[in-house]
Formats: C-alpha cells, structure tokens, sequence
C-alpha cells in the first residue's frame, strides 16, 4: 500500500508542476503578446467582471468537488481524477484572468491572477493528506 501511495504522490506531483509551469508560461507569454485593445471599452468591463465571477465560480466549486467526491469514495483512480478536474479548474482560471489582464490592463484583473495562482500552488499533492484520505476506504 505504501508504494501505491508513493506512485500515486510522484504521479501528482509530477502532473502538478507540469500544470503549475505550463500556467506560469503560458500567462507570462500572453502579457508578452496579447495587445491591450479593450483597455477603457465596455467589452473591458464585460472581460473583468466575468473574470470575477469565474474566479468567484471555479475555486471553491473545484475545491469543494475535490474533498467531496473523495471523502465518498477514496480510491487511487478518484483521487487522480478528481485532482486533475481541481488542477484543470484552477488553472484556467488563472489563465482566464490573465488574458483579461493582457486584454484589459486592469490592476483588478491582477489581484484576481494572483489569487488563482495561490489557488492553485495550494493544490500541490501532500503525501499525508492523500495517505488520509486513502485510508478511509
């Protein structure tokens, strides 16, 4: 049981820092290469607010769906899904709020990247809260 649990945590980590590197890349090229066309337009402030809405929208509902669905049933293959679905939510939203920020230059449009990047670093697989989590089944 204890090297199931060191695969599936190598594999996690692995699919986090994969996700984690390719979100960072990929915002840092968009700032680079999306020009700022909506800077004070309506379409800005239609791009902001349902930036926040899906920054308001996806965390918690990836956070809550995650914790949920496992402590139902706790297996190696639900707890990678459903890590996957939490890493996918978390960082398209980061990404949303990027291209938003790259669209738009908007210092709220920052704040919400930010908080979506912490989102996100925070998902980063920890062995006890799995090896928890596949014990109680």
């Amino acid at each position: 049981m204890e090297e199931k649990i060191t695969q599936l945590v190598q594999y996690l980590k692995k699919l986090f820092w994969g996700t984690f590197l390719t979100s960072s890349l990929a915002g840092i090229l968009s700032v680079l290469i999306i020009p700022q066309i909506y800077k004070d337009t309506q379409i800005g402030e239609i791009l902001r607010t349902v930036a926040i809405l899906i920054l308001l929208i996806c965390i918690p509902l990836a956070l809550k769906l995650y914790y949920k669905k496992l402590k139902e049933n706790s297996t190696e293959n639900d707890m990678r899904k459903w890590f996957t679905v939490r890493l996918i939510l978390i960082a398209i939203t980061f990404l949303f709020n990027i291209v938003v920020y790259a669209l738009t230059r908007d210092i709220s449009s920052v704040f919400c990247s930010l908080i979506a990047f912490m989102a996100l670093f925070l998902c980063k697989p920890n062995k006890a809260e799995i090896t928890q989590l596949l014990s109680k089944n």
